[in-house]
């Protein structure tokens, strides 16, 4: 199995490299000359275990993590042993100037061509000349197999497309299995490639293609399609899109917008496209053609996630037909059953809600958004009419089993809305204003001795708006809501607010927990705090 490890010598060694006596390069040299590891595992493994460690992750394109190919420096044998193993250069790296490094190196191993856009590809690296045919030869065999070029450089990426198509005529079979593409023509390299094995299809951006077809015609056993178009030669009919998902009916990850889901064809057909393996789906584009296409989608009844983004609405719109899809859409979905957290976020022309996951029904934990519904109006709407609009879109959801509750909702409507979502276990404010009887309920109503959140537990108030540049508001709130032994912690974040030393203290006494993520000007601007007190109970008060 190889020579004996010399112990003593190495830790000699490493004392020395710990040290900074002598040349560290050649104390590392002879330290690794010592180690026997590489000589304990067959080239084989070892070099199935580099690979490993140079897989990139093509989900998000970041690429390389750094320092992979550091162990080229451990040894010479494991030098030697990676030099000779081409799967760890068939990713040629993240620029054009990694390309020209290793392009060479990558033998017959089937390659992935990554240019990322978070990385500068080199202004001055050309794609010409030997690092060219070796992609043409590249796409000639047949030995591609992930396509990545996410560049700005418009003209780099259409040179390097127009490389891998093939001339001449007819159809050729390609073994490429994930393509990510934007700002470039596609129409040719789709119309003259079938593709068996795409798996992961994702164009973005200026995309150029003359006829949707191909894309059902070539593609059979895509998993994911993302289409993000923002200008195309002809923009998809609802039937060509239909059609692109009836020719991969394996789909789990599917993301629609803008231009991709624009035009309508008036065919009056009425088939519907079984997508029984589907988990998420992300519709953006025009309220009637989303819903045109939605309606002939068979998707599963509960999926991991769904977003429908709309544009164009109108408020009979929201409480006509997306209302209720969400109503259905959450009355089917078991994980509501345990608890459901709801955040409502609504401006003069837009209106959200999202449904998540409830990760710790016990603590302040929001878990993972698996419904979102947007919608976008034609006309800016005043903000009492935003506010009903907001009410009525929540009642649509199950209140009795909302858990958590966020939003950016205004204190009348939090109020209307309190009484029907007794279970809130913890509330999220963005923006709200902190005036007299804040979070309390009408004086005159018949809630008047009644707490808002009997269940409260967790409150977090994020970029508050002081009215009349006061915090006592806060106080009488507080007394209210811990009265009768309730216990309540509380967060303060944001930047654009002080608080004053005194009013933390204060806070403190009331509250289980306090997190308090405000400025601390040494100054204060309502000349409150007093600089020689306070100080440690302000520290005290962070988290």
């Amino acid at each position: 199995m190889g020579r004996e490890v010399n112990f003593h010598s190495i830790r000699n060694l490493e004392k020395q490299i710990e040290e900074g006596t002598g040349d560290v390069i050649q104390l590392r040299r002879a330290r690794n000359s010592l180690l026997n590891v590489s000589t304990r595992v067959p080239p084989e493994i070892l070099g199935s275990i580099f690979r490993w460690n140079v897989i990139p992750d093509f989900q998000d394109f970041a690429g390389l993590r750094k320092g992979s190919y550091n162990f080229l420096l451990v040894c010479h044998h494991w030098f030697e042993v990676a030099s000779h193993t081409p799967e760890l250069w068939s990713f040629w790296g993240n620029t054009l100037k990694q390309w020209w490094r290793r392009y060479s190196r990558s033998g017959n191993a089937p390659v992935d061509l990554v240019l990322s856009r978070y990385r500068m590809t080199g202004s001055h690296t050309p794609f010409s000349g030997l690092l060219q045919d070796a992609v043409r030869d590249r796409a000639a065999r047949n030995t591609i197999r992930s396509i990545h070029l996410q560049s700005k450089r418009k003209s780099l990426v259409t040179s390097i497309v127009s490389s891998l198509t093939p001339d001449g005529e007819g159809v050729r079979s390609s073994n490429i299995e994930s393509i990510s593409l934007r700002y470039v023509d596609v129409s040719d390299l789709f119309a003259r490639c079938c593709f068996p094995k795409l798996w992961y299809l994702h164009l973005s951006g200026g995309i150029k293609f003359s006829s949707w077809e191909y894309l059902g015609l070539h593609t059979t056993a895509l998993t994911t399609l993302h289409l993000s178009v923002e200008e195309t030669l002809r923009d998809p009919t609802t039937s060509e899109i239909l059609s692109i998902l009836a020719a991969n009916p394996r789909l789990q990850n599917l993301t629609l917008s803008s231009h991709a889901i624009s035009r309508s064809d008036g065919d009056g057909s009425t088939f519907r496209v079984p997508l029984h393996h589907l988990k998420n789906l992300c519709l953006r584009g025009s309220f009637h053609h989303v819903f045109q296409l939605l309606h002939r989608l068979d998707h599963p009844e509960v999926m991991d996630g769904m977003a429908l983004v709309v544009s164009g609405c109108t408020v009979e719109d929201i409480l006509e037909t997306l209302g209720p899809y969400l109503r259905d859409y959450l009355r089917r979905d078991r994980r509501v059953q345990d608890g459901l957290g709801i955040s409502v976020n609504s401006l003069g022309h837009c209106v959200s809600i999202q449904a998540s996951t409830i990760s710790d029904a016990s603590g302040p934990t929001w878990g993972v958004a698996f419904a979102t519904f947007t919608a976008i109006l034609r006309d800016t709407l005043p903000l009492q009419t935003v506010d009903r609009l907001c009410i009525d879109f929540v009642a649509y959801t199950p209140r009795d089993r909302v858990v958590h509750f966020g939003g950016d909702l205004s204190m009348e409507a939090i109020r209307v809305l309190a009484p029907t979502m007794p279970e809130i276990k913890e509330l999220h404010l963005a923006g709200a204003i902190l005036a007299t009887r804040f979070l309390q309920p009408d004086p005159d109503g018949p809630l008047a001795s009644a707490k808002l959140f009997p269940s409260l537990q967790h409150i977090h108030l994020e970029d508050i708006i002081l009215d009349d540049d006061d915090w006592s508001p806060l106080l009488p709130y507080l007394v209210h809501q811990t009265s009768h032994s309730q216990v309540v912690s509380l967060k303060l974040s944001g930047e654009r607010v002080h608080i004053c030393k005194d009013m933390v203290r204060d806070i403190k006494g009331l509250v289980d927990e306090f997190i308090l993520d405000l400025p601390l000007d040494e100054e204060c601007p309502f000349d409150y705090c007093s600089a020689s007190e306070g100080e440690g109970d302000v520290a005290g008060g962070q988290g």
